[in-house]
């Protein structure tokens, strides 16, 4: 069966109306989600965001292993030049002993510039230090002491405690949308992270450019896809609640992160995107039988090892209507695919 992992997202609310619930929301969904058979609950990770979404996914992630007992947890994905690698290798080590070796760390470049201006690192070395963060956890969870010739931070016999679980080291992922990011991921990382907004021939290239990345660099391919998913009873609910989907692709598409294709060719403006034709080839959308559907074509086409879904977008569903939604996946596609 292919695992499925959830990403959460915040319902926004001007002024951050809604923060008060968050965590008692996000705790709910999780449990939700192991009951009904997802694989893992993963955090991505902003900051200064008005409804408070989410400066701490390592912490969350920690959060949801306590409250759960077999739920993977981890990271989709946490900025890595934001942090200092020592750091980040203890908090992780600590969380992972805690929830037994169910943590997963996936990294990211990462792209808002407020992002970069709250820690005062200059954006224009991501990539550096998010390769070295790599590096130093690897370094950092063998159990010995190492130095290592850091370009941002003094890294000199150093040995970090606890261990991960078992003295095993959690799996890396990274996420690349771009050709230097897949190669990078294949060099580097124990999996990769399709992003959630190309159409099936756009990540179907990408899949291909870094299984070949990972077999040039000795490493075994191992592929998230990760998709944004619209359920309901039929394909007219789907449609009915999709508003907050289209808010976040319409933010994509002027933002410039849709790769070209023949599906929106004709696309001049955000304004003229539609949610069918968003859904073809690109959205989990409709009924389970409908979602069903359309996995199995991505398993077809893509064959993924991990499928990574966010259903909750900014500005909705509310909290009953997400967890109709979990149980509605759980229970009507998870244990058919």
């Amino acid at each position: 069966m292919l695992p499925v992992g959830y990403f959460p997202c915040t319902q926004d609310a001007p002024n951050g109306a809604n923060v008060d619930r968050l965590i008692d929301e996000i705790m709910e969904q999780a449990e939700l989600c192991e009951q009904v058979g997802f694989d893992g609950f993963y955090f991505t990770e902003h900051h200064q965001q008005d409804d408070g979404y989410l400066p701490a996914p390592v912490l969350m992630a920690g959060l949801v292993g306590a409250r759960t007992t077999k739920l993977k947890v981890g990271t989709c994905v946490l900025l890595a030049p934001l942090y200092h690698p020592i750091r980040l290798a203890e908090d992780i080590a600590v969380v992972d002993q805690a929830t037994k070796g169910r943590f997963l760390t996936a990294v990211g470049i990462a792209y808002q510039p407020p992002d970069f201006e709250a820690f005062g690192v200059n954006m224009k070395s991501r990539v550096g230090r998010t390769e070295e963060v790599v590096e130093v956890l690897r370094k950092a969870w063998s159990g010995e002491r190492f130095s290592h010739a850091s370009r941002y931070h003094k890294i000199e016999n150093v040995r970090v405690t606890p261990q991960p679980y078992k003295k095993r080291m959690p799996p890396i992922w990274m996420a690349g949308w771009v050709p230097e990011g897949l190669e990078r991921a294949g060099r580097m990382a124990d999996g990769w992270i399709a992003d959630p907004i190309q159409s099936l021939p756009v990540i179907k290239d990408y899949t291909r450019r870094y299984r070949e990345a990972a077999a040039r660099h000795g490493r075994k391919p191992y592929v998230c896809l990760m998709r944004d998913c619209v359920i309901s009873d039929t394909w007219e609910g789907a449609v009915a609640k999709s508003g907050p989907t289209m808010v976040t692709h319409r933010w994509y598409y002027g933002y410039g992160a849709y790769v070209a294709d023949d599906y929106l060719k004709d696309i001049k403006s955000p304004d003229e995107l539609t949610f069918e034709k968003i859904a073809k080839d690109r959205l989990i959308a409709g009924s389970p039988a409908q979602c069903l559907e359309q996995l199995k074509m991505w398993q077809e086409e893509i064959k993924p090892d991990y499928l990574m879904l966010r259903m909750r977008q900014p500005g909705g569903p509310d909290q009953a209507e997400a967890l109709k939604d979990i149980r509605r996946f759980g229970e009507q596609v998870i244990a058919k695919l």
